[in-house]
């Protein structure tokens, strides 16, 4: 049943004036608001078509502001990590100068070099600590991990949490001094008179397993000039070591020389010449004096040719071992290497009577790991992993920007065994063997330090990073242009013109006002007012 609704005379008019009022109040108090808000509007729906434009901008918006603060955090990082790079440089440069130059006089210079050296390489093991808000700059991706152990512990040795003793470099670098020189302090080599007085004998390591690899071992037949010294060889075999002879029947003259080579184990040799003289030093390690009898002569150069082993043993020999230890300790690494496992310094296998045999791998619980960060490897290369890739920002949509480095870069390896080997291997004393120790060391350290500005370098290192950083710089100035140019879009489709919403207020405000005032004097009306 349909019912019909009452209907009143004038009640349209009345609706159609209370709906024209409510939606002027309502456009009033849209226009109030975002007169307050500076705002269009409080929804994404009352932006109407800009809605789609404005929420794509606000995701780009957000999307720069985290690249920006990332590329902030890098900048940071690589910066700190370019000058902590620098200052190792620095020490390497400055330190390497400093041997140099300390060839003038190597008396006053050997010991502030060993103690200038020593302060430098641990400056330059805690300068690799470096952190940036609490991330390690040198650990590659690993930053929360200390990458280098203390120099004191790397140096000196320390005991684990399991109470193994872990040996640092000094005791490598002992043990391994020692073994190169012998007991004798000569190379491992035996000097024997022989029947008659005026000869001598010269016999390499007689333990097989050791010869070779530990020690000087003979080159060949010694030369002379002059006919008073005659020299043979008897070569060596896989059972029997080498040996030569020296003998003297007639008195030579001043100015006769005697030559011969020793071998090291890493291929490398030194040669000694022994020169007859008039008179001579005891204790020289380059002339013998010519004595009243051949007898006399032979001995003089007896003890010329044993001061001569000795000082080329603890020069040469000692040196190219102190390097060699150097350079394999900080090879080394807690983590990741070829097969994941680490890489393992060298330690010095003994046989059971003590003497050198061989090397095998170190192991985490008797040697210091000196690096603890990240070290991944290449598998097809069986090689480092580029350290610049083991962090990256990203800086835009599509483009990243790597700032990783690691403590272990072989160059850095380089500076620090250089370091090292001038604080273990310049002399300690002043002798006749001084300058030919110094010498030796400013060849094997400064060989390793120019690794801070030849090819590949620290410094190539410190030139990479540099432009990561000025990279860094051109993506934040390219982001914040974009950001400006959106914000200005998004301003213009979120943000009102005050002057046109004021203009709009008081339009809606004078109609609404007369609207009222023509409603109110309506409802005053009556038929009253139309009799008279």
């Amino acid at each position: 049943m349909t019912t019909i609704t009452p209907f009143a005379a004038g009640s349209y008019l009345t609706t159609r004036n209370a709906s024209q009022l409510q939606t002027l109040k309502s456009q009033l108090n849209d226009l109030t608001n975002q007169l307050s808000s500076g705002q269009v509007s409080q929804t994404y729906g009352g932006l109407g078509s800009g809605r789609s434009t404005a929420l794509s901008a606000q995701a780009t918006l957000s999307a720069l502001t985290g690249y920006a603060a990332g590329i902030t955090a890098a900048q940071t990082r690589t910066n700190l990590a370019v000058t902590s790079l620098t200052q190792v440089a620095t020490l390497g440069t400055s330190t390497g100068t400093m041997l140099q130059n300390g060839l003038q006089s190597v008396a006053a210079n050997s010991v502030s070099g060993r103690s200038t050296a020593l302060a430098n390489l641990q400056t330059a093991l805690d300068t690799l600590n470096e952190s940036a808000a609490g991330n390690y700059l040198f650990g590659g991706s690993n930053t929360t991990t200390q990458p280098v152990v203390d120099s004191s512990k790397i140096l000196n040795g320390t005991t684990d949490a399991s109470g193994n003793k872990l040996d640092g470099l000094s005791t490598l670098i002992s043990q391994r001094v020692a073994a190169e020189l012998g007991a004798g302090g000569n190379g491992r080599l035996t000097q024997t008179p022989a029947s008659p007085t005026t000869t001598v004998q010269v016999t390499e390591e007689a333990n097989d397993a050791t010869r070779g690899k530990f020690g000087f071992t003979l080159a060949g037949t010694p030369t002379t000039t002059g006919s008073a010294i005659g020299a043979t060889y008897t070569p060596g075999t896989a059972t029997s070591p080498a040996s030569f002879s020296l003998s003297m029947t007639t008195q030579p003259s001043a100015g006769d020389t005697v030559s011969f080579a020793l071998k090291m184990a890493d291929g490398t040799s030194t040669t000694i010449t022994l020169t007859a003289a008039a008179s001579a030093d005891p204790k020289s390690i380059t002339s013998f004096a010519i004595g009243s009898t051949p007898a006399q002569t032979m001995a003089n150069l007896s003890t010329t040719l044993s001061n001569a082993l000795t000082g080329a043993a603890s020069s040469t020999l000692a040196v190219n071992a102190t390097a060699a230890t150097a350079s394999n300790f900080f090879s080394g690494a807690a983590n990741g290497g070829p097969a994941g496992a680490g890489v393992m310094p060298q330690r010095i296998v003994y046989d059971g009577s003590k003497n050198p045999v061989g090397y095998t791998a170190a192991t985490p619980q008797n040697t210091v790991l000196w690096y603890q960060g990240e070290n991944s490897y290449d598998p097809a290369t069986g090689k480092p992993t580029p350290a610049i890739d083991t962090q990256s920002v990203q800086v835009s949509a599509t483009g990243s920007v790597g700032t990783g480095a690691r403590a272990n870069d072989p160059t850095v390896q380089n500076v620090l065994a250089g370091l090292a080997t001038m604080a273990f291997g310049l002399p300690t004393t002043n002798d006749s063997n001084t300058y030919n120790t110094y010498q030796t060391v400013a060849t094997k350290a400064g060989g390793l330090l120019t690794s801070v500005n030849q090819t590949p370098s620290v410094q190539d290192t410190i030139t990479q990073l540099t432009v990561a950083s000025t990279r860094l710089s051109n993506a934040s100035t390219t982001n914040k242009a974009t950001q400006n140019t959106v914000q200005n879009t998004l301003d213009g489709i979120e943000q009102i013109s005050p002057e046109e919403v004021i203009t709009k207020l008081l339009d809606v405000q004078n109609r609404l006002q007369a609207s009222y005032q023509v409603t109110a004097t309506l409802s005053k009306l009556s038929l009253v007012n139309y009799i008279g």
